[in-house]
This record gives structure tokens, sequence and C-alpha cells, in this order.
């Protein structure tokens, strides 16, 4: 490790005197990644030890950071992990009390990757906030793209403007079609009544009546050929032409959906990813675009409405899985006290940043409520749905009061119920349909990951859930809200195969499939080898998954 800086000189002295820091701040910015960051145990500076290591930060919020460290001292960093050991994170200013949650060695061999948790509260607010602060002025500062992004940007608001004046002439030409059609409509009307055997009183009015006919059906003659010019096909192949010549001088393309696309592909991953990076990466080894992504947060966090405003400039939407709980203190948040009240601040809070972001947005709160592994479950509650419930319209309704309409919700079981019994069947923790938009279910392989579990198909592990699911809500859209598979046990990349296969035939209500891209419980990555990197592109380019991708 490095010595630190002396606490008591200033920081921007010390960032200035120590080459080791500055070098780094290069090397950072050359490789746009937000900024420097020293971290240490509390012990350690307590003892007055000055033993910090240097690294990086990519991803940074109030909340916590996601820090690459160099490698060496994996066993020393799970250790302090799984111990809750305090540390120290200094970036600007005061040092930032922290613990680290999750390590995870980088695929490149690199270094370590550290998902730190911020302590919260009044004390460290300045910290983090001024850690924030040095993050985005190190992003500002280092985007040497963002002048052609901004351009790009205007460049699809001309195309926008340019698509809608097309949109209107269209308008403008069926509308004409529409008035041409009511007149013809009422000009045989006409026609016909002048046609009927009636008795006038003088031959006048009886030659009259011929010269009205005449008149009329001349003015129909006219009519019909002026739907048939604007109906000709040649015209309307012209406009489709002159349509799409003007879109490839803005460099937009037109084309057309793909046809037979039925599932939409979506790739989640944990708390502390630096998701636009990863993404990245893993749309290159697809050779394809991800339409979702799916990011985790509990209730210690403010809206994502970065993620939001960047999954929208990158032509994606965003899902949020919104864990009722605290990372650092999982029994922190009462499912009774959300419907009590308790939190109303802060899901407006929420409410009304997702309605100001104003785009689509997916909200999956409570998951895997069938389980037994987190606070908010069933087991949790005693065997007793009814807070679950509650606190999930709860919520519901508040975002409803805020006016935040462009949020969909996703209500998620575990596709296996643990433990097995009538109290717990997920059908008891369902909310309603008034309060869901989609039903989803997670189910993973694990392969050989756990003392008993064993290798199992995509069909074995969701043909009972989803029978369930069909049967119960057959007008719910169906997703596989998260699903993965080991490395080990078994073929993985037959797995994939036969995974493909059972949705387009047994699972064919399935409408989107969430990939949890990340190594955790097992290292469920398609990218964990060549050949099921190779075997996940050659399945998910197929057009059957190409539904939301433009």
């Amino acid at each position: 490790m490095n010595a630190a800086p002396s606490p008591s000189t200033s920081l921007a002295t010390e960032l200035a005197t120590d080459p080791v820091f500055a070098r780094e701040q290069r090397r950072f910015r050359r490789l746009e990644v937000s900024l420097p960051v020293w971290i240490s145990t509390e012990d350690a500076v307590r003892d007055e030890l000055d033993v910090w290591e240097l690294g990086y930060t990519r991803d940074l919020s109030l909340g916590g950071a996601k820090i690459i460290v160099p490698p060496g001292d994996e066993s020393m960093w799970r250790e302090a992990a799984q111990n809750d050991w305090p540390f120290l994170v200094r970036f600007e200013g005061e040092p930032i009390e922290a613990w680290v949650r999750h390590v995870e060695p980088r695929s490149d061999g690199t270094g370590l990757s550290l998902g730190v948790q911020f302590r919260t509260g009044d004390a460290s607010k300045s910290a983090r906030e001024r850690a924030v602060a040095s993050g985005l002025r190190t992003l500002r500062s280092r985007r040497r793209w963002q002048g052609a992004f901004l351009a790009a940007l205007l460049l699809v608001a001309i195309a926008g403007a340019s698509v809608r004046s097309l949109s209107a002439q269209v308008e403008a030409r069926n509308a004409q079609i529409h008035r041409l059609e009511l007149a013809a409509r009422n000009t045989q009307s006409r026609l016909q009544t002048l046609s009927k055997p009636v008795l006038v009183a003088t031959k006048g009015a009886g030659m009259d009546r011929a010269f009205q006919s005449v008149e009329l059906q001349s003015q129909l003659d006219g009519i019909q050929q002026n739907m048939a010019r604007l109906n000709d096909p040649r015209n309307m192949k012209a406009a489709i032409q002159a349509r799409q010549k003007e879109a490839q001088k803005l460099g937009l393309k037109l084309s057309p959906a793909q046809e037979g696309a039925r599932v939409q592909l979506c790739v989640a991953f944990p708390y502390g990813y630096n998701w636009p990076l990863v993404l990245g990466d893993l749309e290159s080894a697809l050779g394809r675009r991800v339409p979702q992504v799916v990011v985790f947060s509990d209730w210690t966090q403010p809206f994502p409405d970065l993620d939001a405003r960047e999954a929208r400039a990158r032509g994606k939407t965003l899902q949020v899985t919104w864990e009722p709980w605290h990372f650092s203190n999982p029994t922190a948040i009462q499912l009774r006290d959300i419907k009590g009240g308790k939190y109303d601040a802060y899901i407006d809070s929420w409410a009304n940043s997702a309605r100001s972001f104003g785009g689509e947005l997916w909200l999956r709160f409570g998951h895997e409520m069938n389980g037994n592994w987190y606070p908010w479950t069933i087991s949790a509650q005693n065997g007793d749905a009814a807070p679950y419930v509650q606190a999930f319209q709860h919520i519901h309704d508040r975002f409803r009061k805020a006016g935040a309409s462009n949020v969909r919700w996703v209500w998620c079981f575990n596709a296996e119920s643990v433990p097995q019994t009538a109290w717990n069947d997920p059908k008891r923790a369902y909310p309603g349909d008034d309060y869901v938009d989609a039903v989803g279910i997670d189910g993973y392989n694990f392969g050989d990951t756990t003392a008993h579990s064993k290798w199992q198909s995509f069909e074995q592990i969701f043909a009972a859930p989803y029978a369930l699911a069909s049967q119960t809500w057959p007008r719910k859209p169906l997703f596989i809200s998260e699903t993965g598979c080991s490395s080990t046990g078994g073929d993985k990349a037959r797995w994939l195969k036969e995974m493909d296969a059972a949705l387009r035939t047994r699972f064919s209500r399935v409408e989107s499939v969430t990939w949890f891209e990340a190594a955790k419980e097992a290292d469920w990555r398609v990218l964990s080898n060549l050949n099921t990197a190779q075997t996940a592109r050659q399945i998910w380019k197929s057009p059957y998954y190409g539904r939301g991708v433009d």
C-alpha cells in the first residue's frame, strides 16, 4: 500500500506534491475513469499507521462507489466484507466512513473490484457531496466525445422534427382522404334520393331534378378521381422514398421492426456495477443492442435519475429492482411501517423524481417474496402475506397520487417457493390486477455451486411457475425477470440452446427475459468463457429476441 497524505495539510497541496497520485490521475483520465481514491481501515488511521491503498472509481453516488484496487490481498478484502470492517475513503476533503460489501476480481486480471457502501448520516453528508462533485468535475473534463454526443443529440432532435413534419404530411393526406370519403357518401345519398319514384308538381321541377342528378354524378366522379390519385400506389411509394431519402440525409434508419420479434432481451447487474461500461462490452460480444437494463437499489438510495437518463440517452429503458431494506442493516425496514406511512416522504421523493424523468420506467418492488432470504418475504412476516400486499399497494398508490403514470409495475415471485407450504403460495402475495402491469418469475440453474444443488434445465426450473402464472394471470404479460446458469456442474452452452428451444415452444407467452450478467452466488455470466459467449451471440442475434430493438 502507498502512504497517504497527511490529514493536516490541504488536499490541493497534497495532490500537487504527490507524484504517485498525479501520475495515476492522468492515467485515469486517459482511460475515461471518474477519479482517484484512497481507501484504508479505520483501525489503521486511528493507530496512525498512515497506510492507504490507492485505487480509482468508475461509478460514484452519495450512497457508495465501485472502487478498483490493484490485484493481490483478495483474501483480506473478502474477510473485510464478511466481517463488516469499517473503512475510510478519501476523494477530496474529509474521509468518508464506509464498508466493503462486494469483492470481485476483474476479468482482465488488472485488479479487484470493490463494491463500497458509504455510511449515511449528517456527519458524512458534506464529504459525500464533495466526492460526487469531484467525480462530476472529472467526468466533465475527460469526456472528449461530449461535443460529438451533443451534436448527435442535436441531429436526433432535427431528425425528430423532420420525422414529425413528414408524419404531419401523412396525417394531412389521411384527413383529406377521409373528407373525400364523407363527401362521396353524401353525394351518393343525394343521388339515390333523386332516383326514387316520386311525382312532382310541374315538368320544370322534374327537369330540374334531372339536371341535379347529372351535376351530382359529375361531382361524384371528381371525388372518386381525387381519391384514386391520393391512393395511387405509385404516389404512396414516391412519398415513402422521399421520407427515406430525407432520413438518410440525417443519418437515420427508418427500417421496419423485425418480423417474428417475440421476446425482449434484458440484462441485470448487481448494485455497484458501472453498467454502461459493462453492458457496452456485452453488446459488443453479442453483436446486438440490449433494449433494457435492470439495476438494484435499497431504501437508502435516492431515485436513480442518472441511470434513467443515461439509459434513455443510449436508447434503452431502465428497470429498477427496489429492495425495501438497507444493505448495511437488512431488518431496518418493516413492511408494516411502509403501510403505516413512516416512509411516505421517501416514497414520494422517488415518485416525484420518476414523474419528472417522464420516460418509460419499470419498477420491481420486493421481488422473490416467496423465498426465505429477504426480510420482506412472507417467511419474515411469520407466514402472513398481508403486510407485503399492503406495502406494495401503498407504494403504488403514492406513485399514482404523484402523477407518475410513466412507471410500469412488475410483480415478481421466485420459481420455487422456499419453503413449499400453503401459506407461502405466491398467489397469496399478489397485490391485484390494478397494481400490476407484468408478472415476473426469477429462477437460476445453480449447478453444483451449493452442497445440495444439482444441474437443472430451463424447463425444469420454470415449467411449474410458468403454468401457475399462465393459469392464474392469463391477461398479464409474463417475464422471466431474472435467470442465469452456473458455469460449473454441466454444459452451459447446451443449457442456453435448450432455453432457446423451450422459449420458442412451451414458454411462448414469455415476452421478456432478463439475464443476470455477474459472478455472484455462481458465475452466471454468458461471457464466462468463449464457447458460452459464442452460443449466446448465435441465439440472441435471432430476430425472435428482437422485441424492443429499433
